[in-house]
Parts: C-alpha cells; structure tokens; sequence
C-alpha cells in the first residue's frame, strides 16, 4: 500500500465536481464551500521544451492563492451568574424574605450605627449602616444627640457588604423627608412624616403618588404597612422580651414581617422604611421624626 503525500489544508476544486471550492482540513473534505474566484484570461500560449508529465496527485492540486482560515460556529457560552457568599443571595435575600429581624446590638458608644438584618433562620442576610460621619460629626455625636437635627445617610446592604438602596433625609425643619434611591441615583421613592408634631406616620410617595403608608404606634413599637387600597401588606413588631431589653438596655431587635406579596417599587419604598425605622425615621422625645 502506497502512502500519499500530505496535503496541506486549504480551498480546494470540490471533488463532487460542483462549481464551488470545498475546504479540506488536511485529513477530510469539511461542510465549508464558497464560490471559487473569477477566472482570469490566460496569456498567450508560449513555447517551452517538453518536460516529463507531473506525477499524478492523489488529492486535488495546490490552491493558487492563500487559503484563507475558516471560521466554524461556536458553542454559545453558557451567561456568568453572579456568585453569592453562604447565607447570601444578593438583594433579594432581602427583598424576598416573608420575616426578617433587625438586630440593632447594645452599644454603650454609638457612633457609627451600623447593624445586621438576619433571616428567619438567623442567618445574616444583609446590614444596614449609617455612611457620611466625618470626625466631626463623631464627636458631636458622642457629646450631644445635636446630630439628630442634621442630614443623614443610610445604605441598605445585601451579605456581601454590596449597598442596594440609600436613604438620605436633610436637615429637620417641620416634616422630615427621606430620599429612597439606587447606588446608581436612580430615584426610587420618598418616606413622608405626615405630621409636623406628636409621633406621627409616614406615606410612602413615588412620582407624587401615594402607593403606601405606615401606620405607626411608637409606644408599642408595631407598625402596619399598607398599599395604596389600604390593603394591610406588611408589619413591624417586637416581642415582649425585645421590649423590656431595649427600656433596660437600648437593645433594638425587632421583626419585619410580609404578609402579602408586593411588586416593585411598594417593595423596596417597604423595605427601606422596615430597616430605618428604628434609626433614620425613629422620632425625638417632642415627637418629631
């Protein structure tokens, strides 16, 4: 048996004797054809003195212009997902949670408010922690609670530290205003006090419509959300025990439960209002927010 020379991958006369170049990939004719070149008319005859016949190929003759690479389809790559640490999940870790518990832990200093939001199994799903304290505003606020009066910021994070929501209130005249917002500065929504003085409620307001209002009782620490039909849809509470630890303790730990599926932006304005309530929205002695 005679072995036949290699030949070279490339555009080649189509063996089945179409009017079209084949590609052969060294070892096998492939699924790839175009159309061959234009013919170009050739010169003049011209006399040469014989010369012995080529010896027969096995395969089709050279190509005579560079071959050019093919290019096969690809496989379609299979999308990134984004990886979450344990007990994480992003956002909606968060946003989908039916109960989740704020737990504000005892500081006898407070100076930086920062705090975990844990899931009904008590794995900690996100945090929530005060940003723009310069030194400052440290210092006033560990000799006075004139910080109070001032603007404040809050970020709504999820188990990876990564924020999802800013809450931004300016500085207290009569009503307070809470600014709800993505990293991003997309507008999300505003927290409305919606009185001027006793312990008051607040409107959840979206493009200057009321889609939502907390109903507040701060003696009893319990909350009821509702959406714009005044349909209950969420609540705040605290038990017993959290009661008497935070009279005693100032130990914050409450509970923030939904009881009925909302759609965005009524979920995130929620959640917003749930996690600051005790902190950004929690009203002074006179009763303002």
């Amino acid at each position: 048996m005679t072995d036949h020379p290699a030949v070279p991958q490339g555009w080649y006369q189509d063996p089945s004797g179409a009017a079209a170049l084949r590609w052969w990939d060294g070892a096998h004719w492939t699924e790839h054809t175009q159309a061959p070149p234009p013919q170009v008319p050739a010169p003049a005859p011209q006399q040469y003195a014989p010369q012995a016949p080529a010896q027969q190929q096995p395969y089709p003759p050279q190509q005579p212009y560079a071959p050019q690479q093919p290019y096969p389809p690809q496989a379609p790559q299979a999308p990134v997902q984004q990886q979450f640490p344990p007990g994480g999940g992003g956002p909606e870790a968060l946003l989908s949670a039916d109960v989740l518990a704020v737990n504000q832990d005892f500081k006898w200093v407070d100076i930086s408010t920062s705090y975990s939001v844990l899931d009904r199994k008590g794995i900690e799903v996100g945090s929530v922690a005060e940003t723009g304290q310069n030194a400052a505003r440290k210092v006033m606020r560990f000799v006075s609670t004139m910080d109070r009066y001032l603007s404040r910021k809050f970020e709504i994070r999820d188990a990876a530290g990564v924020p999802f929501l800013e809450l931004s209130r300016g500085t207290k005249v009569l009503k307070a205003k809470v600014q709800v917002a993505r990293p991003d500065g997309t507008p999300v929504g505003e927290i409305l006090q919606d009185r001027v003085v006793t312990f008051g409620s607040f409107d959840l307001v979206v493009g200057g419509a009321t889609i939502g209002h907390i109903q507040a009782s701060w003696s009893a620490f319990n909350f009821t959300f509702t959406d714009h039909t005044g349909t209950e849809v969420a609540r705040i509470g605290r038990s017993l025990l959290d009661r008497v630890l935070d009279v005693a303790f100032g130990a914050d730990y409450y509970y923030y439960e939904v009881l009925r599926p909302m759609a965005e932006p009524l979920r995130s304005m929620s959640l917003a209002a749930a996690l600051t309530m005790d902190t950004l929205l929690k009203p002074d002695k006179d009763g303002d927010a």
